[in-house]
């Protein structure tokens, strides 16, 4: 627990660090306003997948796996900071795993189209 809080107060610190170099860089008011559109984006990207995470994680497939990846991403984006945004950005394009069997099938329902 307290190796989470160093990393949590760490992570902090960082974050603070590059946005008063950033802000240095660029002028406060930019600064602001790329926090404000981050938090918007990341708000947005909750309220559009807060419905659909519910249905997905209940349903009986999905017992056991939780669809977060949007949610994660929208947290991310609500957290101020240039890394946390940068990590957003990564959850979002990270590629998605496809499920198979050994043999090289995917799994899934499917309807043939003629």
């Amino acid at each position: 627990m307290k190796i989470l809080l160093i990393i949590l107060l760490a992570f902090s610190f960082v974050e603070i660090y590059f946005l008063i170099r950033l802000a240095e860089f660029a002028g406060v008011l930019p600064v602001i306003l790329l926090l404000a559109a981050s938090a918007w984006a990341g708000w947005q990207l909750l309220k559009s997948e807060y419905r659909t995470f519910l249905k997905r994680a209940f349903m009986p497939a999905n017992l056991g796996t939780l669809p977060a990846r949007n949610l994660v991403a929208g947290i991310l984006l609500i957290v101020p900071g240039i890394l946390s945004d940068l990590a957003a950005i990564v959850v979002l394009l990270w590629p998605k795993r496809t499920r198979t069997t050994e043999d090289g099938i995917i799994e899934g329902k499917f309807q043939r189209m003629d």
